[in-house]
């Protein structure tokens, strides 16, 4: 299995357990270092400034509006070679914390977004147990894929995923959905103005 691989699997269980424990006030609330919490508020390097709904990470490369009453949290996953932000929604429902998240990876180089697809969609298979279903799409102009699955097996709380994958000179982006079981279509609105709203800053 190749490194690429082993990081891609640790995102996603990473990202899962967090969605299966995130219900609690302390992970609803921007406490960590570095996490900017209003437009008013300085914000250190490494931050992003949050004005109402709209979130620019500059550091990162990239602008989008979150749902109105989620909270989002900075750099809230951070690894060796990705960085995951997350944006939650108000309450835990059947032991699933709703949220988007948006994941910037360091990929081999020459990767394609068709390799990158390939990988994480073997990731959802290995991990998940599933095939999961795929399709195309845009996001900011830019070509993209999707994929949308249902995990049930080995875990406290089944939910639904819906990923979006693309790759830039910065890195490959996963734009991701975890909503809880058979509830995904009460989060398919919000989660398309999300990407619909996902800009990359110059």
């Amino acid at each position: 299995m190749t490194r690429y691989l082993l990081t891609a699997i640790l995102a996603f269980v990473t990202l899962t357990l967090a969605a299966c424990g995130g219900g609690d006030e302390e992970v609803a609330q921007p406490t960590a270092a570095g996490q900017a919490t209003a437009a008013s508020t300085p914000t250190p390097m490494n931050t992003p400034t949050i004005t109402d709904s709209l979130f620019e990470f500059k550091d990162k490369g990239y602008s989008v509006r979150f749902p109105e009453g989620w909270t989002p949290l900075a750099n809230y996953l951070p690894g060796p070679d990705f960085s995951i932000d997350a944006f939650f929604a108000p309450q835990e429902i059947e032991g699933v914390q709703p949220n988007i998240a948006v994941n910037c990876e360091e990929l081999p180089e020459g990767m394609t977004l068709q390799e990158y697809f390939d990988a994480e969609v073997e990731v959802v298979k290995q991990v998940a147990k599933v095939e999961p279903e795929t399709s195309s799409r845009e996001v900011d102009g830019q070509e993209a894929r999707q994929l949308r699955f249902t995990r049930e097996q080995n875990i406290a709380a089944p939910m639904e995923k819906t990923d979006v994958f693309l790759i830039t000179e910065r890195c490959g982006w996963d734009i991701s959905l975890t909503a809880p079981f058979n509830d995904r279509a009460s989060y398919h609105e919000p989660f398309e103005q999300f990407v619909d709203s996902f800009r990359f800053l110059p």
